[in-house]
């Protein structure tokens, strides 16, 4: 936290109140001694609670790719093109090699 004085970032929490859903911050600035206050507002829940556990979000060409890695890319670099986690692309490996199974056995 920065000095509103002098912008420094030598500060000090002196001490701190919580106010309902609020908490408020005695601060001072180790280099001039100004003193200055912040609040926080605690939040009940999350603003961006992410996709559902389970959610499978690449689509079936993506697996393919994964699965062929035609351009022999390592799982974290899958997962960085399709901005997605590294355990989302190993499932992906999974999930293309189950679908040609189902693809087999039906034809």
């Amino acid at each position: 936290m920065y000095c509103p004085k002098c912008h420094s970032k030598k500060t000090k929490v002196v001490s701190t109140d919580p106010i309902k859903d609020k908490v408020k911050r005695y601060c001072k600035c180790l280099d001039c001694t100004a003193r200055f206050t912040t609040v926080e507002k605690h939040l009940e829940t999350a603003e961006n609670p992410g996709k559902p556990k389970g959610s499978f979000v690449l689509n079936p060409y993506q697996c393919k790719m994964i699965k062929k890695n035609k351009y022999m890319l390592s799982r974290y670099e899958w997962a960085t093109i399709y901005n997605v986690s590294k355990t989302t692309v190993i499932k992906a490996e999974s999930w293309t090699k189950s679908e040609k199974i189902k693809r087999t056995l039906s034809n």
